[in-house]
């Protein structure tokens, strides 16, 4: 399957400063758990259609355009290393080309061939280097085509001596591949080599991941860590030394992010004072609520929300429907007179209102939804004039999606 390489980050909003990405062919590294080849193993990208793009985004009128021309970045990629032997040839044209023409890129990759030519003329850029095990004999089955881990650590210490913001992911994490007793002596090294932050998620795998599977990747990874990967909810055990890794992050003086997480962070810090222009995350907001010290009794209202973010977002109405679309189709089925047309503060206020949408605040585990008991025990939303409702805080977390307040 061909198309554009550049697309907007639907899946990501309120996670990803950056709101564009660029993709290209299906990645030669071919970690075997990969969520990117195993949902497209036939990716193909379109790299004429991408630099016809380029060369008149100025003239378009479509959302990628319209971001493009507002000096947005673009993330390069969540869905490929571009500097897999599949794709680097492809890629260091389109990120030369982005470059020339001042459109800001970020970069997420395990390493491979070509960086050494795009240092010659990026600019100080964030990255993030994937680094799920330090065992490379381990690494060899689970990503026979990537980068030793050597030669990852090594490109950590070249990125940051020349003036990069590096961070890492342990991610896909799970205690098989990097036991706690090897993390303190990977997060000293990555303290050691100028790392601002890591980026940390357990293991999951959907469905349609694991049909795609090829027989030797499941070998690789083992039955045992599928089954549980297959869970709606983490294995307690697992999940209760993940959280003893996030702690380790934070102790060795790193800054941690996890989709959803309570905790103040300065992870993307970088990113607001890397690039002229950034899509707002759920994490300024988080660490807004701790800066201001707000308590379960403080109930905060939309407009607080919408007011923190609106301003990082463009402005008008824009053709944005897919956001909810791409995370929850149902929200768009159920609605009457659905528009996929509306202004990102409309878009916020879906986000803000129904739990069922990725990016809404109410999924992560520092916020509830404010609500009293009524006489059966059930739960009463406590709403403002306009009928949306207040969110409670936590730094804490809440067990549930409401909040007796």
């Amino acid at each position: 399957m061909a198309g554009d390489s550049i697309s907007v980050y639907y899946g990501e909003l309120l996670i990803s400063p950056l709101p564009l990405e660029a993709s290209f062919n299906w990645c030669s590294h071919n970690c075997h758990y990969c969520f990117a080849n195993l949902n497209q193993p036939d990716r193909r990208a379109d790299i004429k259609a991408t630099m016809r793009l380029l060369s008149d985004y100025h003239n378009r009128q479509t959302l990628e355009a319209k971001l493009l021309q507002q000096g947005y970045g673009v993330l390069i990629s969540n869905r490929v290393d571009p500097f897999a032997t599949s794709n680097f040839q492809q890629s260091i044209p389109v990120m030369r080309t982005m470059t020339e023409l001042g459109i800001p890129i970020a970069l997420q990759t395990k390493g491979g061939r070509g960086i050494e030519e795009a240092l010659e003329f990026l600019p100080p850029s964030c990255w993030y280097v994937s680094i799920a095990m330090l065992d490379d004999d381990l690494r060899a089955r689970l990503e026979p085509g990537a980068p030793s881990i050597g030669d990852r650590l090594s490109l950590l210490e070249t990125l940051t001596s020349r003036g990069h913001t590096v961070n890492v992911g342990l991610n896909p994490w799970t205690p098989e591949w990097l036991p706690l007793e090897q993390a303190p002596k990977l997060l000293k090294r990555l303290k050691d080599c100028g790392v601002h932050g890591v980026w940390t998620e357990t293991i999951h795998f959907n469905y349609k991941q694991l049909r795609n599977m090829p027989q030797r990747g499941r070998e690789a990874i083992g039955e045992s860590i599928i089954k549980r990967a297959q869970k709606r909810n983490p294995d307690p055990d697992e999940f209760q030394q993940w959280l003893e890794l996030r702690q380790m992050v934070t102790d060795v003086g790193l800054e941690v992010f996890s989709a959803g997480q309570p905790n103040r962070s300065n992870y993307f810090e970088p990113y607001h004072q890397l690039y002229p222009k950034t899509f707002g995350v759920l994490q300024d907001f988080v660490n807004w609520c701790h800066d201001r010290q707000l308590q379960t009794t403080d109930l905060i209202s939309f407009n607080e929300f919408a007011d923190f973010l609106c301003p990082k977002f463009p402005k008008g109405k824009l053709c944005i429907g897919h956001y909810v679309g791409a995370t929850a189709h149902q929200v768009c089925r159920e609605a009457e007179n659905w528009s996929n047309w509306m202004t990102y503060r409309d878009l916020l206020q879906m986000v803000w209102s129904d739990a069922r949408i990725k990016a809404s605040p109410a999924r992560a585990a520092c916020f509830a939804y404010a609500a009293k008991r009524d006489s059966s025990g059930g739960w009463i939303q406590l709403v403002d004039d306009h009928n949306l409702p207040y969110l409670a805080f936590n730094p804490d977390g809440f067990s549930d999606y409401y909040a007796e307040v």
